[in-house]
């Protein structure tokens, strides 16, 4: 009878767990700010089960309802291969960020002290940290503004005391859980609850939205380059902050055609911030040179205006066949994602995670490389700028590099067209305003659609 009971109870504890991961992992999905914090109970949730194979269904429901939405996403990244691709990749990743949790159970509640937080570690750190979507402490912003990396630790601990607590009666469990809360509540708040809305960004800075879509298109560059030329004229900013890859390819050749409106920057003193693609050069000087000859005489209006023409004549294009991921395949060209600082002031900052098999390719020598030990924070006007473009905003462990090297500012630029009719872009914003009102800094964030 005893046997029957413990059974039925370990089985309802599964449950139970299983359909909380699943509810946790969909508030994630949405990404909205309130799903965002719920899923601080991941670690709790998931490691509640009596058993590890109980374990590893409720990590794998939540990090499957959680990347629900990378499914349609990945269909627009490969959108001429099989459709196999996407659901493979989605079931891969989930299943991966399962394991340190699966390794970390344990029917001795009193290791999950250390268990817990070392599972959520191998989740942010490389090299699972490069896929570790949906952490658990991307929501500690919201629970803890202002509290900075105690914030971030009591959200880390928690789940470990808790459960942890399983093994006392239940008055002595209850007081240990009261005292415990508030003093990390306490020690993580202090009075900082004073300051619960957003920091103002720097004086003088502004981020600018697109609505390029794919910038690859024919002559949707040159569009693209106008209307940053005129924007960034037409401003009275110092810093102009512009999406992810809305320079699809910046060389010399592109930088004698910017060369009248950066001048005018200078004069200024306006800084252009603009995500940009830069070839990585290998002994391509001279042709660079030969190119930047034929620019010079070049009438781009007439071009423009022949290609307009050609255009209208045709049938008009209504597939998205040339997307991200075919172009970063159809080029040979060894392509960087970049945010390039021109004007008044020079710099380039490289994106540090490019997407995993998409623009990362691992023994592919045309792959966009991983620079995990790359700089996570840029000099811009006075200002210490921690940046992260696109996929590393998806994830923890960007950011949290670049905040201990002790940023001012934070700012983000992705090129979301592709993902528009998902909720991607909805997690990468408020993601990073989770961050910003941890670490009570200001943000700023310019998105192409």
């Amino acid at each position: 009878m005893n046997a029957q009971h413990l059974d039925l109870e370990t089985h309802l504890r599964e449950t139970l767990s299983f359909c909380s991961a699943i509810g946790l992992g969909l508030g994630v999905s949405t990404g909205h700010p309130l799903g965002i914090a719920a899923a601080t109970a991941m670690p709790l949730v998931c490691l509640s089960p009596g058993t590890r194979k109980g374990a590893f269904k409720s990590t794998l429901a939540y990090y499957a309802a959680a990347l629900r939405p990378i499914i349609p996403g990945l269909e627009a990244y490969w959108k001429s291969e099989t459709p196999l691709i996407p659901l493979v990749l989605w079931i891969a990743t989930a299943i991966l960020l399962s394991l340190p949790w699966t390794m970390a159970w344990t029917s001795r509640r009193v290791h999950c002290l250390w268990r817990a937080p070392l599972a959520l570690l191998a989740t942010i750190l490389p090299p699972l940290g490069v896929v570790g979507l949906a952490s658990p402490v991307t929501g500690a912003g919201y629970l803890f503004p202002g509290a900075g990396w105690a914030g971030l630790v009591t959200v880390a601990l928690l789940p470990g005391i808790v459960l942890s607590t399983k093994v006392l009666g239940s008055r002595l469990r209850g007081a240990v859980l009261f005292f415990t809360i508030c003093f990390f509540v306490g020690v993580a708040s202090g009075d900082r609850f004073r300051h619960l809305g957003d920091a103002e960004p720097p004086r003088g800075w502004v981020a600018v939205d697109t609505h390029f879509g794919d910038v690859s298109e024919p002559y949707r560059d040159y569009a693209a380059a106008q209307f940053i030329q005129r924007k960034a004229a037409g401003s009275s900013a110092r810093v102009v902050i512009f999406p992810e890859s809305v320079v699809p390819r910046w060389s010399e050749a592109t930088e004698a055609f910017w060369r009248k409106s950066l001048d005018q920057c200078r004069s200024r003193g306006q800084i252009l911030a603009i995500g940009a693609g830069l070839p990585s050069h290998v002994g391509g000087r001279k042709d660079e040179s030969e190119k930047l000859k034929a620019l010079r005489s070049f009438d781009f209006g007439s071009a423009i205006a022949a290609l307009q023409d050609m255009d209208a004549q045709s049938q008009p294009r209504t597939d998205n066949s040339w997307s991200v991921g075919s172009q970063s395949r159809r080029r040979a060209e060894r392509i960087e994602n970049t945010m390039l600082i021109v004007g008044a002031e020079s710099a380039t900052f490289y994106q540090r995670v490019p997407v995993p098999l998409g623009m990362w390719r691992p023994f592919d020598r045309s792959s966009v490389p991983l620079r995990l030990n790359g700089p996570g924070v840029v000099a811009l006007d006075h200002q210490r700028a921690a940046v992260l473009i696109c996929y590393e905003q998806l994830l923890t462990f960007p950011i949290l590099a670049s905040m201990r090297q002790h940023p001012t500012v934070i700012v983000g630029i992705s090129n979301t067209f592709w993902v528009d009719r998902t909720t991607i872009p909805v997690y990468e914003a408020n993601a990073i305003r989770s961050w910003a009102k941890l670490f009570r800094l200001p943000y700023l964030l310019a998105i192409n659609s």
